[in-house]
């Protein structure tokens, strides 16, 4: 028996917390050298205002599959042949959302990379790590699923492969206008035709300085509480 996209979420939520690993946009073939890297190195925060709003992105995927509802009403009455995959469930975009929103929470990335092996320390999720003196993409296995990263060009990405054909896929781009990286997150499910997919902004701060940190969820909006830095 196939698992609900809320037993996948479960799933997901225990390997947050117990593996490390994850993805890319497109299908990535092996390679027979090792890319020249891009320097990620250094503490990041997100900036919500280049960023995403998973809230819209809800919006117009929930808008889009009432529009796909309604053509094939339409033709239905009328008495055409109705074509095209089958349409999710409100109920399954909506977990796939709250998946989406759980795999993107980290506010700040704190990223350390050597000539061998680059990590993604995230804040509230387990780390991204990947070898990156080998030829891509370096792949390895857990109890979850089988993960996949390396360099794709001047990007560098993480896949997750979950059972019962959930897939976690992310990109990280460095920006070539400003000190800035840009992390894309797409989550695939086999129950909803269209992958969710997050874009979050990311810029360079100082972690022994005091400031604002912002959070932003389906549940609960944006909320912002101050911060005091250690002594």
């Amino acid at each position: 028996m196939k698992a609900t996209l809320p037993l996948l979420i479960a799933l997901l939520t225990l390997c947050l917390f117990a593996c490390s690993g994850s993805v890319s946009q497109r299908p990535v073939t092996q390679s027979t050298s090792v890319p020249r890297p891009v320097d990620l190195s250094g503490s990041w925060e997100v900036d919500y205002a280049r960023s995403d709003n998973i809230q819209q992105e809800l919006n117009t995927l929930a808008r889009q599959l009432r529009q796909e509802m309604e053509r094939r009403a339409r033709a239905a009455e009328k008495g055409y042949s109705v074509s095209g995959a089958p349409i999710a469930s409100g109920r399954d975009l909506l977990a796939l959302a709250e998946m989406a929103d759980l795999i993107t929470a980290s506010e700040l990335l704190d990223i350390t990379q050597t000539d061998g092996s680059l990590r993604i320390k995230r804040d509230n999720s387990f780390a991204l790590v990947c070898r990156i003196d080998r030829p891509p993409p370096v792949v390895s296995k857990n109890p979850f699923g089988q993960e996949r990263c390396g360099w794709d060009a001047h990007q560098l990405y993480f896949d997750i492969s979950l059972p019962d054909g959930l897939e976690i896929r992310h990109r990280i781009t460095r920006a070539a206008l400003d000190d800035a990286l840009v992390l894309q997150s797409a989550v695939y499910s086999p129950t909803v035709r269209e992958p969710f997919v997050i874009n979050k902004v990311f810029t360079r701060y100082d972690p022994d300085k005091a400031g604002f940190r912002c959070t932003q969820t389906l549940s609960r909006g944006r909320v912002c509480t101050t911060e005091a830095s250690e002594p």
